[in-house]
């Protein structure tokens, strides 16, 4: 069976990437004690403060309004985009 890869390098895909460690200890956090829409929020406000451009941000952003949207779905929409900034081919 072939091995697929993400990320041929571990170059960050995001060139200006802003949030790193501490950002995904924030969403974790806010995971845990906020109710849906509220968490919701403060991913799509995460997203935003990101690096990277526009359209990217807003085809995630998107899928964090989809009807069968869960908050895990949404965390780990966000939690890929900080690690993909990071350079972990997610």
């Amino acid at each position: 069976m072939p091995v697929l890869k993400t990320q041929s390098s571990s170059k960050p895909r995001l060139e200006n990437d802003t949030l790193g460690n501490d950002a995904l200890k924030q969403l974790y956090e806010a995971y845990e004690s906020m109710s849906f829409d509220d968490f919701r929020t403060a991913a799509e406000a995460m997203v935003l403060a990101g690096g990277g451009k526009r359209p990217m941000k807003e085809a995630i952003i998107a899928e964090f309004y989809k009807p069968l949207a869960t908050k895990t779905t949404i965390l780990t929409k966000a939690q890929n985009f900080i690690l993909a900034g990071m350079g972990l081919g997610v």
